[in-house]
């Protein structure tokens, strides 16, 4: 007995078909790569070269979705779903990042933002929990979000909002999911060097970002897919509700960045 009511039942086994969500950018195939070591594989991305994207990874399917259109969503997953078995692990790293001053920001650009990466992860996060729950089976749900998700960032109104309302969720999820054996953690990277933050971030940025990280620069595709690899491994079976920061000590940081990295610069000898 737990409280006053009944005990859950024990959560079954975790379905060996993973959906990634966002999984034909550069971050997300890489995603998709290493858990395909483990998993059958389905992407689901906007553009033509899903298809293709997964053709990289023996066995995966690739589909062709609008993210923001819950029809076509709703679709893809089923056909998933119908080609490669239940669904145990869901990782969402479909993003958008529109970079617009506050007051230049319009309600189409918050609306598209909180779209694609917020409403897009709600719905297949809750199409697979649907389909677990019924059969009693246990899942694994990932989140990519951002630090902009915590910290506020010149520019990142919608954006920053949209993933701050991701973390969120995944904490919402671990709450009322838990008891059916799925956990539901986020990723929460700082600037990772891809082609997606090469055209969010000038040169200026690009330079505050690396006065403001600990350990002196961007972070690498490598270091978030360590992080999912770990959240959906039996290892982290009893760790829901977490947001784990993959930013080099970026949150952690307060004043005395410039100071630490010019005091280390002198004990090399540089």
């Amino acid at each position: 007995m737990i409280g006053n009511g009944p005990a859950p039942p024990e959560p079954g086994p975790l379905p060996a078909t993973a959906l990634i969500a966002g999984g034909a950018g550069t971050l997300g195939l890489e995603i998709s790569k290493a858990l395909a070591a483990e998993r059958r594989i389905a992407i689901i991305d906007v553009g033509s070269e899903v298809e293709a994207r997964a053709g990289e990874i023996e066995g995966a399917i690739g589909l062709r979705c609008d993210l923001a259109d819950s029809a076509a969503l709703e679709a893809s997953y089923h056909a998933a779903f119908e080609a490669l078995g239940p669904i145990g692990v869901v990782v969402h790293c479909a993003a958008i990042a529109p970079i617009v001053p506050f007051l230049d920001t319009d309600r189409a650009t918050f609306e598209a933002a909180i779209n694609v990466n917020l409403i897009s992860a709600f719905e297949t996060y809750r199409l697979a929990a649907r389909d677990l729950v019924r059969a009693g089976m246990s899942g694994r749900f990932v989140s990519i979000a951002s630090i902009s998700g915590a910290r506020a960032g010149y520019g990142r109104a919608a954006y920053g909002t949209a993933k701050a309302a991701l973390i969120h969720l995944g904490n919402q999820m671990a709450l009322e999911l838990g008891p059916y054996g799925i956990t539901a953690n986020t990723i929460a990277p700082g600037p990772v060097d891809t082609p997606f933050s090469r055209a969010a971030h000038t040169a200026e940025a690009r330079a505050d970002y690396q006065r403001s990280i600990p350990m002196t620069r961007f972070g690498e595709v490598s270091d978030v897919v360590g992080a999912v690899r770990f959240l959906t491994s039996p290892d982290a079976r009893y760790v829901s509700g977490q947001t784990l920061f993959v930013d080099g000590g970026y949150m952690a940081a307060g004043m005395g960045v410039g100071m630490a990295q010019s005091a280390a610069a002198v004990r090399r000898g540089q």
